[in-house]
């Protein structure tokens, strides 16, 4: 039960221009360990397919920003009828009935979208947030563990031989600049590479990446992509392996994002070296920790994580809330 008065002070009004910097705030309030920046923020939402179906709101009480909820929908899995929600509320106003408002309110906006299921992330250690979601019919359905290499005690010659084995069966190891300089495809052939691996990857629907233009645009021009720090296996040509690593907003350290192999090429150390060899890149660099995270049941992924010294941090929990059958 939700309190009059609690209805009648709180306004929900559509996201604005001018919200950015209050949003951020926000989001950075409740995630501190993984802050976004305007420029991130920006990027998304220039970037997004037309295709998909988002819509922000920001929440008011008297004229201060408590809260933002949204509906959207992932690219890499999109679906006319699938949605993921997001709610924020400042830790200052949880448990006071005002989640359950913007919960309501986005249940009644995607009414006319006839939505088959609902997902939403949760960190782990909002235990408050999980019950929200529980209560409500929603049911946990994968795990990401996140985990985090301290690079300042990283020893790269412990692995230089694993480094070194691709070279000795004939594979080259380059970055993706050195890519481009010997083929005009390269950003293609990058494209073509996620495409085939992405569906391999654990997740409770299948991944197929968006067209390549809206690809390109999203992930090259993002403005933490560096071509130095993307690391690619590659045999006569063809794209074997690859591993990639992102600025993150916290200075001197990196995100670990892909680490694919084509199926034909695994079991050859291929994963293990490019991680590896990320990681000696990173220390080389002058950063000082990268993070990753990868499905719970990925344990071939996690297995070569653990080995190079990454400890497992709260993980990221995904719920889904099924309305409807897919046919």
């Amino acid at each position: 039960m939700v309190n009059n008065s609690i209805i009648q002070n709180l306004t929900l009004r559509p996201f604005t221009e001018g919200d950015y910097d209050g949003i951020i705030n926000l989001k950075n309030l409740l995630y501190p360990d993984h802050p976004t920046s305007l420029e991130s923020m920006r990027h998304r939402d220039i970037t997004r397919d037309h295709k998909i179906q988002h819509k922000q709101w920001v929440s008011e009480l008297n004229s201060n920003i408590i809260g933002s909820v949204l509906y959207t929908q992932w690219e890499e899995i999109y679906h006319p009828q699938k949605f993921v929600i997001k709610i924020y509320i400042h830790p200052q106003y949880q448990n006071q009935g005002y989640g359950t408002i913007c919960y309501n309110h986005l249940i009644k906006a995607l009414k006319p979208f006839d939505p088959i299921k609902i997902s939403t992330e949760v960190h782990e250690p909002h235990e408050q947030s999980i019950r929200f979601f529980e209560n409500r019919g929603f049911m946990h359905t994968i795990s990401e563990r996140e985990s985090s290499l301290d690079l300042t005690s990283f020893k790269p010659e412990k692995f230089e031989q694993k480094i070194a084995q691709i070279n000795q069966q004939g594979f080259q190891l380059i970055t993706l600049k050195e890519f481009r300089k010997i083929d005009s495809k390269a950003d293609y052939k990058v494209w073509e590479f996620e495409r085939e691996v992405s569906p391999d990857m654990p997740w409770p629907d299948p991944i197929h990446l968006p067209e390549f233009d809206i690809y390109y645009r999203q992930i090259f021009n993002h403005p933490k992509f560096n071509e130095d720090a993307w690391f690619l296996v590659i045999d006569g040509g063809y794209i074997a392996g690859l591993n990639n690593l992102w600025k993150s907003e916290i200075p001197l350290g990196l995100n670990n994002g892909l680490t694919g192999v084509r199926r034909k090429y695994r079991r050859k150390g291929i994963a293990t070296a490019l991680k590896y060899n990320s990681m000696t890149w990173a220390k080389d660099n002058g950063y000082k920790w990268i993070r990753t995270d990868n499905a719970a049941t990925n344990e071939s992924m996690l297995n070569i994580n653990i080995k190079a010294g990454f400890k497992f941090m709260p993980a990221w929990l995904l719920y889904e809330k099924v309305l409807k059958e897919d046919r």
